[in-house]
């Protein structure tokens, strides 16, 4: 038997022994490990081969796409990303390997890989990037997950966990330790659950190495990993800013994270410097800049944008505003907007099944199971609506949830969900009141003014500072601070003229 990382927990594999229902499964169970390709270490991935890694694969790549908007439409940049990515892939250590690269149609700053080679990329990441070094460096670290088979090994040391827990229930349970048993039962599937929600501390580290590795070897600067890493750190203090809560929460350990903090990834990948040196090292910034000039920065109108304190929909012409210090977030399915003390709105549509009263679907389609008091009907700027309240349990606290639904047309109902502390219900209702009534059709003419924004690559000039050059982006008073983080400026650092740089073009 090889000696696997994953099996330091012996006593969990004693208890999946010792379940003779389940004993059969040990001995294979037990020798499922394989060689990590690209540490040449021995790891488990029992419960899932390469054949199963690449149906996963195959099965979530096209759902997984959807949830972040699609793939972009940029034939331009998707050859440009497709190229950097076989060429770092060359420098693995599974070079003839077909992987998938993929650009999808989000602003949010992500990276992900899926087992069987699919690695994609978000525009809001480009934006982020200074150069290609720096996406080739994230690009090879996404490869790493891949040839690592790290999907697998997580995988598979979630089932044996699970399976090992329930296996030590099911001896509980023949004791007559039921009530035990079930508990144990209950955290076996929350820890498979968490275990399975995101790559484990070591596999990130272990992707930077690997990326750092296939990057180098593509000759570009290792250093520009360093400088992304650092740029990361900078984007989750700006959100935590922006979210009303300290910098310093990005660095809080939190016993159920399992990424590691950005500050040690960036400290780790420094020390590897001194092991990467270049000769001359590529870094092809103007190429890069070249190619993200133009792109589409912020919501696409298609998916509807936000505009300071509006959301806007010019396909399916909609808008309403949503109320001062809260922070809105759009994706594909809902809008979510939520304030720092706590409140939460959240904004998404419906089919209705039938043709009554908004009342009535509230209560019998929405929301059927729940104990809503104080349904009305009433009308929003000339549409059928109505609104309940009732009460529910987050986070260990209870809530208060009023549920409204607006009648767009015969096919279509749009639904606010307003989620407030219950000690501080009091403190939204006019704004709550205020957000319900903006919402309105857009008339064709308002629809069209609706453009996107853009990316656009531009010489400074003398006297430009980032409050001029940051006003037409989404952010409001954060705003400069969005500017300097896409041209990685340091706070007090001026614009030189003449100095390539980044803004945004409504």
């Amino acid at each position: 038997m090889c000696e696997c990382q994953v099996y330091g927990r012996r006593k969990i594999v004693k208890a999946f022994m010792a379940s003779s229902a389940l004993a059969g499964l040990a001995p294979w169970c037990l020798s499922g490990c394989s060689v990590n390709p690209a540490t040449g270490q021995s790891n488990f991935t029992g419960f899932m081969s390469p054949e199963e890694e690449k149906r996963v694969g195959n099965q979530q790549f096209p759902q997984l796409i959807k949830e972040f908007g699609g793939e972009y439409q940029d034939s331009r940049i998707k050859s440009y990303v497709t190229s950097l990515g076989n060429e770092l892939l060359r420098h693995s250590e599974t070079p003839d390997a077909k992987f998938t690269f993929t650009v999808v149609n989000s602003d949010i700053v992500n990276a992900f890989a899926l087992p069987g080679g699919y690695v994609c990329v978000s525009r809001g990441l480009l934006a982020l990037c200074q150069d290609e070094a720096e996406l080739a460096g994230v690009v090879g670290h996404e490869i790493g997950h891949v040839v690592a088979r790290h999907s697998a090994q997580r995988y598979s040391s979630g089932m044996a966990a699970n399976i090992g827990l329930m296996a030590a229930a099911i001896g509980l349970s023949a004791v007559g330790a039921g009530s035990a048993g079930q508990g144990l039962m209950n955290a076996a599937q929350y820890g498979a659950q968490a275990f399975l929600q995101s790559y484990s501390r070591e596999h990130e580290m272990e992707a930077d190495v690997l990326g750092h590795r296939y990057m180098s070897r593509s000759g570009y600067g290792p250093e520009a990993m360093v400088n992304f890493l650092a740029s990361l750190r900078k984007h989750s203090q700006l959100q935590a800013r922006m979210a009303g809560r300290s910098e310093d929460a990005v660095d809080q350990f939190d016993m159920m994270a399992t990424h590691p903090q950005t500050k040690e990834r960036v400290d780790a990948a420094e020390h590897r410097l001194q092991s990467l040196k270049l000769a001359n090292p590529r870094y092809d910034r103007n190429r890069y800049l070249d190619l993200i000039n133009g792109m589409l920065f912020g919501d696409d109108p298609e998916q509807g944008m936000m505009k300071g304190q509006s959301f806007l929909h010019p396909g399916l012409k909609f808008g309403f505003e949503i109320p001062k210090g809260f922070r809105m977030s759009n994706s594909p399915s809902k809008v979510v907007a939520s304030h720092p003390k706590g409140a939460i709105i959240i904004f998404d549509g419906a089919k209705p099944k039938g043709s009554g009263s908004m009342a009535g679907y509230v209560g019998r389609e929405w929301a059927p199971k729940a104990n809503i008091s104080g349904l009305e009907n009433f009308t929003v700027n000339g549409m059928e609506a109505a609104t309940g309240e009732t009460q529910a349990q987050s986070n260990g606290q209870t809530v208060n949830v009023r549920l409204l639904a607006i009648r767009y047309d015969a096919q279509q109902i749009y639904r606010f969900m307003f989620v407030t502390p219950r000690s501080q219900s009091h403190l939204y209702d006019e704004d709550f009141k205020r957000t319900t009534y903006s919402f309105k059709r857009l008339s064709a003419e308002e629809a069209a003014k609706v453009k996107p924004l853009r990316l656009i690559v531009v010489k400074a000039h003398e006297g430009d500072t980032p409050e001029r050059l940051g006003a037409n982006m989404p952010f409001n008073e954060f705003n400069p601070d969005w500017f300097k983080l896409l041209n990685d400026l340091d706070p007090g650092q001026p614009l030189k003229p003449g100095q390539t740089i980044k803004v945004v073009a409504g």
